[in-house]
This record gives C-alpha cells, sequence and structure tokens, in this order.
C-alpha cells in the first residue's frame, strides 16, 4: 500500500479476464519501489501453476488509472540517487518485465495519456497494445542522466526499427499512437477514453478460446520472433504437434 493509504496495484476479474491497473493517477502512475513490489507479487500469483477452472483468467489486461498509462520511474523517491538502491529497483522491474513475458496467458496493453520510460517498456512487453489517439510513447531517460534499463530500446528496435528507436532514445521524441501504429507498435487505435473498453472487449474474445490452445499461440509469439526461419519453424513445429495430440485426445 502506497504512503498515502491508496492501493498502488488493483486487480480485477471478470469473464475470464484478469485487469491489472496501475494506481498512482495523481503521479501519472509513475512506478515507485512499494508499486513495483505490489507488481511483481500480483504476477507472480498469475504466472503459478493453478487448477484449470471455466473460471480461470485466460487473458491478463494491463492499463493505468487516471490520465496515463505510466510516466516510468518515480524519480520523486527520497532515495532515487542512491545508486545501490536503484539498482535494487532496476532488478524488481525486470524481474516485473520477465514475469510478464513468461505469463501463460496472453497480456494486453491498455494506454491512455502517457507511456514514458519504464511506462513504455511495460506496455510493450505486452503482447499487444491498444492506445487511445492522444496516447503518447516515450523514452526521456537521456534528459534525467538515465539510460532505459527494461528492454525498451530493444523492444523498440523489433517492433518499429532502428532510425525511431534512435530518434526515441537519443532526442527523447515522443511518438503519438497513431505514428507507433503506422510502424508496428501498437496494434489497435482508440478514440481518447476507449483503450480499456476495447483491451476488455478484445480479451474477452480472446479468453473464449480453449486455454491451453491460447497458452500455446502465445508462447509461440513470444519463443519465434527473434529467431532465425529455420530455427522458428522447428519451434513452431513443437507446439504444432502438441496442439494436434491434444485435439486427437479429446
Amino acid at each position: 500500500m502506497s504512503s498515502d493509504g491508496r492501493e498502488s496495484v488493483l486487480v480485477r476479474t471478470g469473464e475470464r479476464v484478469v485487469t491489472v491497473v496501475l494506481n498512482r493517477p495523481d503521479r501519472h502512475n509513475a512506478m515507485s519501489t512499494e508499486m513495483l513490489g505490489r507488481l511483481a507479487d500480483v504476477l507472480a500469483r498469475l504466472a503459478a501453476p493453478a487448477p484449470e477452472s471455466d473460471e480461470a483468467p485466460r487473458c491478463l489486461v494491463l492499463t493505468g488509472a487516471g490520465p496515463s498509462f505510466s510516466s516510468g520511474a518515480d524519480t520523486r523517491e527520497p532515495d532515487w540517487r542512491d545508486l545501490s538502491r536503484r539498482a535494487v529497483r532496476r532488478a524488481r522491474f525486470r524481474s516485473v518485465l520477465s514475469t510478464l513475458h513468461h505469463l501463460p496467458l496472453p497480456t494486453v496493453a491498455a494506454v491512455e495519456g502517457h507511456a514514458l520510460g519504464g511506462g513504455l517498456e511495460v506496455a510493450l512487453a505486452c503482447d499487444l497494445v491498444i492506445a487511445a489517439e492522444g496516447a503518447r510513447f516515450g523514452l526521456p531517460e537521456l534528459g534525467v542522466g538515465a539510460i532505459p534499463g527494461g528492454g525498451g530500446v530493444h523492444s523498440l528496435l523489433r517492433r518499429v526499427g532502428r532510425g525511431v528507436a534512435a530518434d526515441m532514445l537519443l532526442t527523447g521524441a515522443r511518438l503519438p499512437a497513431a505514428r507507433l501504429a503506422e510502424l508496428g507498435g501498437v496494434e489497435r487505435l482508440t478514440a481518447d477514453g476507449e483503450a480499456l473498453p476495447t483491451a476488455l472487449e478484445l480479451a474477452r474474445a480472446l479468453a473464449r478460446t480453449d486455454s491451453a490452445l491460447l497458452s500455446a499461440a502465445t508462447r509461440l509469439l513470444r519463443d519465434s520472433g527473434h529467431l532465425d526461419r529455420a530455427t522458428a519453424l522447428g519451434v513452431e513445429d513443437g507446439y504444432w504437434w502438441g496442439a494436434a495430440v491434444a485435439a486427437r485426445d479429446v
């Protein structure tokens, strides 16, 4: 719980979708040490093996309360310039991103307002990004004497290419959602205020897919995107056979 008594991360469930809400709207959901710990706990529970049931979550939607998705790290924390503590926070943040990447269910980011620094890194760590037209994405780290530490540069290189990644990293340029969508970094654009409803609608549709098949398809996307074609086809082959055997045994 944050210092003002508010839960920094909210969790809602329904229709086989779990919605995780970053909940520091007065700070544009800047990620404090406490918030990262809470988020790590929430994701760890989702990652833990659980008995299959009709109510078990099949998709995750990640969003922010208030006007923004997340403005990134909370640089106003009292110990922000303490290097050892910053290293601990970074390790926790990277653990959150790793857990998000390995969750056994597809993940959807619903972005309004700003997704900056670590906020951009969290959004791009999701399988699908739904963004409102007014959303802005950026890496402002150089302007505050830092380097992105959660894989944001790598995500941009893979999603939108070197030139745009270089522009965002070196100049701090903030790209509008429409431009990022043109380049492949955002899957669906919505009117302002509609990112979360659109993401939930998509997540509910995904949740109607067989859970084992949905999980396998999600892992295939994550496991093969960085591979050369021959290796990727080998990975695909394993998932294909797994699905075929499962269908035969139904």
